[in-house]
């Protein structure tokens, strides 16, 4: 069998797979970190540690871990309302190998504190078992609190948990920042390890700049079961709520391609442990999702794998729909494969892009499978964006095509940087081909002081746009709020806009169809 269309240079996933260097499972992720999301990497880190069978107490000892790592991102996170300027969003990497897992959590820290963060953790680290159960209730006794939790508590806690030394790196970011790493490992009870800390925080740390570089969100490389998928899932529609796509689009492109890992892969004994054994990780670009996956498969059956995918590149989007048709009322019953080439089609159908893939020979009876899909972020220019209201987060509506813009309800993001940027990255490509009129319509109940500044954004990026087009801005308010009353005067001050307020006396249905 000829394979030699393997060896080409887009071998980045593989490389990445390889670089794992005795790991079992790695996970990594980057990004603004929520409650919702981090809740959802504790039941993917907790289902992971059911499937490799670890001891109870070390179970406990990871997850406490974990959450106060979790923790210790989001406070810090909250005080960065320059994160978005600097370009540094949070970290989080958890790595089980043989001799236990390792716990790599980042974030932004302003320099001025980073003297009492060193001093914290060396003299933690300066302390016996016993030390640190004293200094732990001494805190305690004292109530020695500051406005990020307890003076250290959290740090000597996870010191106690993990029964090693903490690892930290700093850094420099520019002139006002450095990035805050913080490493631990857990041991399995019984074996020694060889390495000190160091050698891995390194290689965390030259991991997260690739992820940087690459601009990389998400990337999980370990056995894949159906819990590893739905919470990965969990973890992108929380991560993507407000990127510039239709967000079910996305969802069911990824359903597919985990899918096709979960149900397709063929095991394999890497590391000593025997799995479905793949990598997946979606990469964001100014104009596109890309997902790539990658898992073993028997070189038995490369042909005809390669012939189905080659098959399906080859189809136009109308012969897409006739193949699917047809395959889903003659499937063979025969065929071990309940769907045969349906799951290929349907992605095909919903990315509407050609599939990339390779294969990479690792002995006489397995290859390894990149696949590579993906996903314009617009569709026929700049389309229609929609996001739905929340109990917390306005609904906000983005019509490229009628030049209506409009936010309704209430606004009080876990974080607006987060929660607003897609938009302003929406407004940003708008404004390079406006409608002839924009009309912009903000009807909020009430929003927080993080919004105030997003919304600062948005209205100076129409500034621009009114430059050489018609911008025409409705502020709403409802009789007697006089706060949201002042601030739409505080707007038309400062913004060189046309800024009609109007008090809000008519039903909904009535002011929806001023646009």
């Amino acid at each position: 069998m000829d394979i030699s269309f393997i060896e080409k240079n887009n071998n980045f996933a593989f490389n990445l797979f390889k670089s794992m260097q005795g790991s079992i499972m790695e996970y990594t992720y980057r990004g603004s970190f929520t409650t919702k999301i981090t809740d959802t990497i504790l039941s993917l880190t907790e289902s992971n540690l059911q499937n490799e069978n670890v001891e109870k107490k070390i179970r406990k000892r990871v997850f406490f871990i974990i959450v106060e790592g979790l923790q210790n991102i989001t406070r810090h996170q909250s005080s960065n309302q320059f994160e978005e300027e600097v370009g540094f969003p949070g970290l989080f990497a958890v790595e089980y190998k043989p001799d236990g897992y390792y716990i790599t959590t980042g974030n932004l820290i302003k320099k001025e504190n980073k003297k009492n963060i060193k001093a914290q953790i060396d003299k933690i680290n300066s302390l016996s078992k016993q030390e640190l159960k004293e200094y732990s209730l001494e805190i305690l006794d004292e109530g020695a609190y500051s406005d990020k939790g307890g003076a250290g508590l959290g740090l000597i806690e996870i010191a106690r948990k993990s029964g090693c030394k903490l690892v930290y790196k700093f850094s420099e970011i520019n002139e006002i920042y450095s990035f805050f790493y913080m490493h631990t490992k857990i041991l399995d009870t019984g074996i020694e390890s060889k390495d000190n800390g160091n050698e891995s925080i390194n290689r965390i740390i030259q991991r997260h700049k690739l992820l940087e570089k690459q601009n990389i969100l998400l990337n999980f490389i370990g056995a894949f079961t159906q819990e590893t998928l739905v919470s990965l899932l969990a973890i992108t529609e929380y991560q993507l709520q407000g990127t510039v796509i239709l967000k079910m689009k996305v969802f069911n492109i990824m359903v597919e391609v985990l899918q096709n890992i979960v149900n397709h892969a063929d095991e394999y004994i890497f590391n000593k442990v025997k799995g479905k054994h793949a990598i997946f990780f979606i990469r964001e670009t100014s104009d596109k999702l890309i997902f790539t996956s990658g898992n073993y498969i028997l070189n038995s059956k490369i042909d005809d794998f390669k012939d189905r995918l080659e098959y399906t590149n080859s189809l136009t989007e109308k012969e897409q729909e006739v193949a699917y048709n047809e395959t889903l009322l003659n499937i063979n019953k025969k065929s071990s494969d309940e769907n045969p080439g349906l799951g290929l089609l349907d992605i095909k159908l919903k990315s509407k892009t050609p599939f990339i893939y390779d294969f990479y020979k690792i002995d006489e009876e397995f290859s390894f499978f990149k696949l590579k899909i993906y996903t314009n972020k617009m569709k026929d220019g700049l389309g229609n964006y929609i996001i739905q209201e929340q109990d917390d987060t306005p609904e906000i509506s983005l019509d490229s095509r009628k030049g209506i813009i409009s936010f309704k309800g209430k606004s009080i993001p876990e974080n607006a940087v987060s929660f607003f940027k897609p938009v302003v990255d929406w407004l940003n490509l708008y404004k390079k081909h406006p409608a002839e009129k924009t009309t912009v319509i903000f009807q909020f109940d009430y929003y927080n002081t993080a919004t105030d500044r997003q919304l600062v954004k948005v209205l100076l990026i129409l500034e621009e746009i009114s430059k050489n087009n018609k911008v025409e801005v409705k502020w709403h308010y409802n009789t007697g709020d006089i706060s949201m009353l002042n601030d739409g005067r505080k707007f038309k001050e400062l913004i060189e806009l046309d800024i009609e307020i109007i008090e809000l006396m008519e039903d909904e249905e009535e002011i929806d169809n001023q646009a």
